[in-house]
């Protein structure tokens, strides 16, 4: 039998956290082994308790999650952290990259999406939903002015919710109708909007795409 993925939970909603851990605790692959209801609390449980994937609220009263995940991310080096939030804010993104945590995800993704995230993470990938898109891609994108000059300019590709997702799923090598599968959506729905990232890169393939956000 394969030992389940260790999970501990940050946040300071009790109810919510509770509704995690319940989530998480039916999968046969993951438990969870602690939670806590704050950054500093969390900070005293992990100096014992060794988790796999620690879920981290971003928004908490003391230390915020952010400030949390650096410190717990510098003392447990084998854990990966996701952030948690219920704000799709560039600046929570950009931060969560730049202490390299293993993922960002929304508060009102579907359960199916948060476990996939938290199998992601554990097989040492990543998983980031949300305004990580765009701004990697407008990195690149920046990057690239004044060489071919058939590069849109950084504000013109912009990604939605959905076609984020369909992205972070189809670089984690899910087929059409997997991804179809997460999403409760038919597999047609999917193929249009990978049409539709592929027509705001102005490229047919989709290896473009996944090479071009991961240089």
């Amino acid at each position: 039998m394969n030992v389940p993925i260790k999970v501990f939970l940050v946040d300071d909603h009790e109810i919510f956290r509770n509704g995690l851990k319940q989530l998480i605790n039916s999968e046969d692959d993951m438990e969870v082994i602690g939670e806590a209801g704050d950054g500093e609390s969390a900070l005293q449980d992990l100096a014992t308790i060794v988790p796999d994937v620690i879920i981290m609220d971003i928004r908490m009263s003391g230390i915020n999650g952010l400030e949390a995940g650096q410190a717990i991310l510098k003392m447990r080096h084998e854990s990966k952290i996701i952030f948690f939030s219920l704000y799709d804010s560039p600046d929570y993104v950009a931060k969560a990259l730049d202490m390299q945590a293993s993922g960002f995800i929304l508060k009102d993704t579907s359960n199916k999406i948060f476990l996939n995230a938290i199998r992601t993470v554990y097989a040492g990938r990543f998983y980031f939903i949300g305004e990580v898109t765009d701004i990697l891609v407008k990195k690149y994108l920046e990057s690239q002015r004044g060489t071919l000059g058939r590069h849109p300019a950084p504000e013109a590709v912009s990604l939605s919710r959905r076609e984020q997702e369909i992205l972070q799923m189809i670089s984690d090598d899910l087929t059409t109708k997997e991804v179809a599968e997460l999403l409760n959506v038919s597999v047609r729905t999917v193929e249009a909007h990978r049409q539709n990232i592929l027509r705001k890169f102005h490229t047919n393939n989709m290896d473009e795409v996944l090479q071009t956000l991961k240089n």
